[in-house]
């Protein structure tokens, strides 16, 4: 045999040997991933599987995007501000003076400084009904006028309207009507009102116990409205003439909006659990009747939490900011749940964790954060609680 052709076969079995020992792998380059991109394995079939997910995948995030800051890391004390109130539903800061106003459910409105102010004898309290929202206009310390929901006994039964009124001396005066005719019921009331970023009054009306009204886009019931500040349509609502922003819910009793791009949040009662914190988008719908939340994905909008194993049953909501906190948090109250349900947001504004919060007084209806504190209201004089001697009572939570 030529020498040459010997020394070319003798140098390629050693090359074989060295690849054999060695494994082509380790001498070919890495192909490079992004990072939530993983290799996948070719099979005999050409079908291609996802590998297990290793242990150790996440091993490059940092801890505070794995876990989210608890606030029982944090030093709290919680006081009483009010007590023996009347199933009160609703409060809120006055800005030109140190002072909380109450709604309760039987028409009444308190001032923590002045004690009680004013009665809404038109308002009726029977089963969810009764004295529900306040919203303060936000020129209130140029115009004084403060927006109320309630509901009334109508001529074809109970239906809820919104009126307004100016607050001066703590005396109201020159009450107007804003809107009339929204479906009411001795449940599903909805009854939230809130002015938006974008100067418009916004209010959740409840299904009044007629579950197809929600999808009936020319009926009030089971939507949230939009309208200004004298109950006119907004030209840039989602339908012509309508002041019907979203349908399809079954009822709603919170509103919120990220504090960051101004993305409205709300929170709605479902049948047996099934409870919700909706991301609002402008003439969409959220399937109540057709869907409830456990049946996500839906042709309609699906909620960013649905609670299908327990009862939450929430109410009031905001959003909190507090500087030993990083990121985005909701609080949203429950009054089955008996607690303050938080929830942190990611980048996206969707849950990336929750925790029952303030789980030890019952059942709780409202929360508002206001400078640096966060305020809460009970409802265990409701029918459904448990009430101690002094509730329903207003809390005020401070940290160190």
């Amino acid at each position: 045999m030529n020498r040459k052709i010997l020394t070319v076969i003798v140098l390629l079995v050693v090359v074989a040997l060295v690849f054999s020992r060695l494994g082509i792998r380790r001498l070919a380059p890495e192909p490079v991933h992004g990072p939530e991109e993983v290799e996948l394995e070719v099979v005999e079939n050409d079908e291609q599987q996802e590998p297990e997910q290793s242990e150790n995948e996440n091993d490059n995030e940092t801890d505070e995007e794995m876990e989210m800051l608890s606030f029982d890391a944090l030093n709290f004390e919680v006081s009483v501000v009010a007590e023996n109130l009347d199933v009160p539903w609703e409060i809120v800061p006055l800005p030109d003076e140190d002072d909380w106003l109450i709604t309760q459910r039987g028409g009444l409105v308190t001032s923590l400084q002045h004690g009680d102010v004013m009665t809404i004898d038109e308002a009726r309290h029977a089963g969810e009904g009764g004295l529900l929202g306040m919203a303060l206009h936000p020129d209130f310390e140029e115009n004084r006028r403060i927006y109320f929901y309630y509901t009334t006994q109508g001529a074809d039964g109970p239906a809820n309207r919104i009126v307004r009124f100016q607050y001066e001396n703590q005396q109201f005066r020159n009450e107007t009507l804003i809107l009339d005719n929204i479906p009411g019921h001795q449940i599903h009331n909805g009854g939230r009102i809130a002015f938006g970023p974008d100067g418009y009054l916004y209010a959740t009306t409840g299904d009044a116990a007629v579950t197809h009204l929600s999808q009936q886009r020319e009926n009030l019931a089971g939507k949230i409205l939009r309208m200004t500040e004298d109950g006119e349509v907004p030209e840039d609502n989602p339908f012509e003439g309508s002041l019907v922003y979203s349908y399809g819910h079954r009822n709603p009793q919170g509103l919120a909006w990220h504090p960051d791009n101004g993305t409205l949040y709300s929170s709605e009662h479902g049948p047996t659990r099934m409870d919700e914190i909706n991301i609002i988008l402008p003439g969409k719908n959220y399937g109540w009747p057709e869907v409830t939340c456990d049946a996500a994905p839906t042709e309609y909008e699906d909620p960013v939490s649905c609670y299908s194993d327990f009862t939450l049953a929430p109410s009031g909501m905001d959003f909190i900011d507090l500087e030993q906190l990083e990121g985005t948090h909701l609080f949203v109250t429950g009054l089955r749940g008996n607690q303050i349900r938080h929830l942190s947001l990611d980048d996206d504004g969707f849950p990336k964790e929750e925790q029952a919060l303030f789980t030890d007084y019952g059942r709780i209806r409202t929360v508002r954060f206001h400078e640096d504190a966060l305020y809460f209201i009970t409802n265990n004089r409701d029918g459904r609680g448990n009430p101690a001697s002094n509730d329903d009572r207003m809390f005020r939570v401070d940290w160190n």
